[in-house]
């Protein structure tokens, strides 16, 4: 009897220890698989904000700057930017700035390029767009396209009577009308939607397409509105 109960008492420890071995490696690939679920999650919500952050139109780096809002954009090499007849860049692979010799010419005549913002001003009150920086350069409104009507298509050497266009490292604010009236100053009235016309100048380096762009537009408060765009893209 003693035999007996030595081999079924050997058995049973036998069995035990097989049980807690699978039980062990099942615990581990459970494990696993939890660990590798949990990674695949967080690099889809990371990469999905990322990319979110990067180009949506309405994402702002400030979430108390809310009020200003970016309704879309046109950072394209290409023609009719943001549906504005005329308004047209070089096809030349990149956002031209410093490499362009053509002082205040037209992009398709050698001179620095083009990007627009569409815009709305959704606090209670006016707003003074002082300047907008581009990867930290700045940009300042120009005076002189004051009451002017957007031309594209003649270029403006001599600004004596008003320019047609925005110079090179400035930028002017259009209404939306078929036939585009540049602001008389850097108001934006509260509730209004208007366009941003920006002019790469020398202190802009050449942005390729597909690349990120960091904006800062100064409406004269402790903290500027900042929005991440991509070069080469419409929103």
């Amino acid at each position: 009897m003693k035999k007996n109960s030595f081999k079924k008492s050997n058995n049973s420890k036998l069995f035990g220890s097989k049980r807690r071995g699978i039980t062990d490696i099942i615990g581990t690939m459970m494990l696993m698989a939890v660990t590798v679920t949990g990674a695949a999650t967080l690099t889809y919500f990371v990469n999905d904000v990322f990319v979110t952050g990067n180009i949506a139109t309405a994402s702002t780096l400030d979430s108390s700057t809310k009020s200003f809002q970016l309704m879309a954009y046109d950072t394209r090499d290409s023609s009719t930017l943001l549906t504005i007849s005329n308004l047209d860049n070089n096809f030349d692979g990149k956002l031209c700035g410093v490499s362009c010799s053509g002082t205040n010419d037209l992009p398709l005549s050698g001179g620095s390029e083009f990007i627009v913002l569409k815009i709305k001003n959704k606090s209670f009150e006016s707003v003074f767009l002082e300047d907008i920086k581009i990867n930290n350069v700045e940009h300042e409104w120009d005076a002189k396209t004051a009451g002017i009507t957007l031309n594209t298509m003649t270029p403006d050497f001599n600004d004596s009577d008003g320019r047609n266009y925005p110079a090179d490292g400035k930028f002017s604010i259009i209404d939306e009308n078929p036939i585009p009236l540049q602001s008389t100053s850097n108001e934006i009235p509260t509730g209004e939607t208007v366009n941003i016309l920006i002019k790469f100048g020398a202190d802009d380096q050449d942005l390729l397409l597909s690349k990120g762009m960091q904006l800062s537009l100064n409406v004269g408060t402790m903290t500027p509105t900042e929005f991440l765009l991509e070069s080469g893209e419409v929103r």
